[in-house]
């Protein structure tokens, strides 16, 4: 079974009523808890013996599989994740776990808002439950926003087109205002001068591009890895 068909599995179970089983969440949480452990301590042992031959490991998208993941396990020093909270989900021989962890303190980082989602799909093989999938997604947050003065904002307000598609940008008081044409508006928040961010939207930015002279010309809005952008033309609206 691939990984595409294991994730779909995954989504299917998550989504049919199930009847809890206390008895397999204890036991399938302590499994965890040691592989939680076992990864920063390098302990190649207790995830072989935990894992189905055609174990993968998932994270941020890259497939790992069984013997390579065995093999980049090293000690770190770091301290275990912490489970905040934890669902199991079976049908038959397989269950799908679903757990939100903590990241703890990090040696020069603030981890107080770093949260990993880790969905994983375990089967019974006899009398015991092995691991197949863990598939572990970063939880985005929004950064703080910093506050800039009003002249900071004016330099961004204006029309911008991408294709024949046009996008406003108003300041009303101390706030940033966007929208596309026909849609609504959305307030704009500062991560730094030039780079902005939709409260609620923590994997997009808004980026502005300026010339040699300092003037706004167009924004990039990034959604992580793909760009899409905005040139400055005339203005084209009136504020309402």
């Amino acid at each position: 079974m691939n990984v595409i068909m294991l994730a779909m599995l995954g989504r299917l179970l998550y989504a049919q009523p199930q009847i809890p089983d206390a008895t397999l969440t204890a036991k399938l949480r302590r499994k965890d808890e040691v592989l939680l452990n076992a990864v920063h301590r390098g302990n190649r042992k207790a995830w072989a013996n935990a894992t189905t031959p055609d174990f993968m490991y998932i994270e941020d998208g890259e497939i790992l599989k069984r013997e390579t993941f065995l093999n980049v396990l090293a000690e770190d020093g770091l301290t275990p994740l912490t489970i905040r909270s934890y669902e199991v989900h079976r049908r038959g021989a397989t269950a799908t776990v679903v757990h939100l962890d903590d990241v703890p303190d990090r040696p020069g980082r603030d981890t107080k808002n770093s949260h990993l989602l880790m969905t994983e799909v375990w089967q019974q093989l006899g009398t015991d439950w092995k691991l197949r999938l863990v598939d572990i997604n970063r939880l985005r947050v929004d950064p703080p926003a910093v506050t800039l003065p009003s002249s900071a904002l004016d330099e961004l307000v204006g029309d911008y087109k991408s294709g024949a598609t046009l996008y406003v940008i108003r300041r009303s008081g101390d706030q940033l205002l966007g929208r596309r044409a026909e849609e609504e508006e959305e307030e704009w928040k500062a991560e730094v001068r030039d780079v902005w961010f939709v409260p609620g939207q923590a994997r997009y930015r808004k980026i502005f591009e300026r010339d040699a002279s300092g003037k706004v010309i167009g924004f990039v809005d990034r959604s992580e890895s793909s760009d899409l952008r905005w040139v400055r033309v005339p203005i084209l609206t009136q504020e309402p």
